[in-house]
């Protein structure tokens, strides 16, 4: 699913107009990159957790040349899906990876 798609769908489930799911959707991952900028954990009911975690340095290979490079420690974004969310693709009939 595009964001273009998403917001057709907002928009009919929400029963708005596609410019006012449109603002709400860029605010919404406006005020979730805000935060986590700043170090915060994000929970969402029924969705999930997003957090910072540090990432340790580590050695690397460029797979195009094969030199051996080496990656400096960093932060990566991490989510932790609720149980509620797990439930409901393990029960979803779409198999993994499809595209609709």
């Amino acid at each position: 699913m595009k964001k273009k798609d998403l917001v057709l769908n907002v928009s009919e489930r929400a029963r708005v107009s596609h410019s006012v799911a449109n603002r709400v959707i860029k605010s919404l991952v406006k005020g979730i990159a805000g935060a986590m900028s700043e170090g915060e954990t994000i929970t969402l009911s029924g969705l999930g957790t997003f957090r910072i975690k540090a990432r340790k340095a580590k050695p690397a290979r460029n797979l195009q040349t094969g030199q051996a490079v080496y990656l400096p420690a960093g932060k990566k974004i991490s989510f932790k899906p609720s149980l509620a969310f797990k439930r409901l693709l393990k029960d979803a009939s779409v198999p993994v990876g499809a595209n609709n």
